[in-house]
């Protein structure tokens, strides 16, 4: 069985930094043995030690937690088939989906989405890209196809996630493939299934489309950074067509990312501005290709926060609510601080003890350095930091759920990168000390196993204890969505969402009155319209099924 002692590269080659890559021995030795030995020269494992095979527990916990996200998120899909649409679905959509009702066609919504980013640009709000994505909800087309936003999101979340992570892990740690998917459902169990606001997060299309789609883009707009100022893959070195394409492909992410949501918005752009700048600085001559896509994604966002519609919305929604610069910068350090501690929670310290020995072992196996770990954690506490900044600044407060939801899939991302360095960084001082003999690597090796199996029985009497309390059981989206799903409770929702549409599509009267819903799971309820027209959510449904009026009443027990 393979253990922890068989973690050492098959190559004699020399240790690059961390974020750059290994240099083959035949092409180093030269240059080392002219080298001054006056600078201490790197530290190259000796080949020989062990195989490099990925032990069997490592390919176990891999193959548990995989089997662990395709049952969670399986879930999701499943009861994102009950879901619908609601309030500002219907706002930014309802010119669109107008447009196909009047035969207009596809590029008739499609000029509707567009007209409805100018109109809002004005009236509302800058965010251009974003705009135009919610005027395009799937409800637009077919209330029946709205659920696919839910699987959109989700899939979205998935792919960019695992490819951010690929880069990370293996071209960067050169990792194999079981140590990638560990970490990679570890990170994506955290971010699915411990949102703060799941119904914010993937089923109400307005606010997924917003956030969290954006916050994938934004991973692989990262991803596809390292792999520019790197000038490689782990198949190989990018030659010039890969790294214009890839450059292309960045700017156009950049325009996009520019006209999403502020928090996103802020935390993309520092990151990408501090990584040209350091990649420039350093003497990479490829983090000038980063410029465009900087250059690009300033202009953008220069344009989104000029909108004539950010002041109107603020006048209007949160009146005396801005802190100001020094205040808010203020109380966006003490909420960074804040949520690290809430959200260093069991289950999160649970993941990280799962993924540490997993880090080691492909620490050990890594050429990178792992230099200056304070470094990377003081930068993700102030990127961390930052992305409070926006709804402190406009709002006053931390804002909606929405928006502590990507703070939380942030928060998970940085707090992984690093630990791993810092695991990392731990093995390096092991090996400079002289003292690497003396860790029993065999021994921890054949404990993993079993401490692995320990973890993953804790993790299961966890996820139990939650899913048998009825207080804790919507903590955990997929339990949350399982039990809705077995109790019948997502199948009565939809039941009633369709009388309502029924009513709504059938009915002769112009003013209408519908029974508000009696149901509601927690993963697909956002809300329900008012027993009013005083405001704009009974309004645009009325006008999204050409009613002159939408009155919502609360049924008695004999309409049930």
């Amino acid at each position: 069985m393979g253990s922890i002692e068989g973690a050492q590269p098959a190559h004699g080659g020399t240790r690059s930094p961390v974020g750059g890559e290994a240099q083959p021995a035949h092409m180093v030795a030269p240059r080392q043995a002219a080298a001054s030995h006056a600078a201490r020269p790197a530290i190259a494992h000796r080949p020989g030690r062990g195989s490099g095979a990925e032990p069997h527990a490592l390919v176990a916990i891999a193959a548990v937690l995989a089997f662990a996200l395709v049952v969670t998120l399986g879930i999701m899909v499943a009861i994102s088939f009950f879901d619908h649409s609601y309030a500002d679905d219907w706002h930014y959509g309802v010119d669109a989906h107008l447009a196909l009702e009047a035969g207009r066609g596809v590029f008739g919504a499609v000029a509707a989405a567009a007209q409805e980013v100018v109109d809002t640009y004005f009236s509302w709000q800058g965010t251009y890209s974003a705009i135009f994505l919610m005027a395009l909800q799937p409800g637009v087309f077919a209330e029946e196809l709205y659920g696919l936003g839910a699987v959109f999101i989700i899939v979205a979340l998935v792919l960019a996630t695992a490819y951010a992570s690929s880069v990370v892990v293996c071209d960067l740690l050169g990792a194999p493939p079981a140590v990638w998917v560990a970490l990679t459902c570890l990170v994506l169990l955290l971010q699915t299934q411990l949102l703060p606001s799941p119904v914010e997060g993937f089923w109400w299309y307005n606010s997924a489309i917003y956030y969290t789609f954006y916050h994938a883009l934004m991973l692989v707009a990262a991803a596809l950074s390292v792999r520019i100022v790197r000038g490689r893959t782990r198949r190989g070195p990018i030659g010039r067509a890969g790294l214009v394409g890839r450059a292309m492909g960045l700017t156009l992410l950049a325009a996009i990312l520019a006209g999403g949501n502020f928090v996103t918005g802020l935390v993309a752009g520092t990151a990408l501005f501090a990584a040209t700048v350091a990649c420039i600085a350093r003497g990479n001559r490829r983090g000038f290709a980063l410029v465009p896509a900087l250059v690009v994604f300033a202009a953008g966002f220069a344009l989104s926060m000029a909108a004539p519609g950010n002041e109107e919305r603020q006048v209007s929604q949160f009146p005396g609510d801005n802190l100001g610069v020094f205040m808010t910068l203020l109380r966006s350090a003490f909420a960074g601080i804040e949520y690290i501690v809430l959200w260093t929670n069991g289950l999160f310290v649970l993941a990280l003890a799962l993924a540490v020995p997993v880090m080691v072992w492909a620490a050990r196996r890594s050429t990178c350095s792992f230099a200056l770990p304070g470094v990377p954690a003081v930068a993700s506490v102030l990127l961390f930091m930052a992305s409070f900044a926006p709804t402190f600044y406009s709002m006053g407060t931390v804002g909606p759920g929405r928006v502590q939801n990507i703070r939380y899939d942030l928060f998970v991302v940085l707090a992984f990168l690093c630990i791993g360095w810092f695991c990392g960084w731990c093995v390096r001082r092991l090996e400079r000390s002289g003292r690497t003999a003396a860790v029993p690597w065999k021994s921890l090796g054949r404990v993993w196993p079993a401490y692995t199996a320990l973890m993953l029985a804790v993790l299961a009497l966890m996820v139990g204890a939650l899913a048998i309390d009825e207080r804790h059981r919507d903590d955990l989206v997929s339990i949350s969505a399982a039990s809705s799903l077995i109790s019948g409770e997502a199948q009565e929702y939809d039941d009633q969402v369709w009388a309502r549409i029924t009513t709504l599509t059938e009915s002769p009267s112009a003013d209408i009155q519908v029974p508000l819903y009696t149901v509601g799971p927690k993963v697909l309820f956002m809300g329900d319209i008012r027993d009013n027209m005083d405001n704009y959510i009974n309004f645009r449904l009325a006008q999204w099924y050409g009613r002159d009026s939408v009155i919502g009443y609360t049924p008695s027990s004999s309409d049930e």
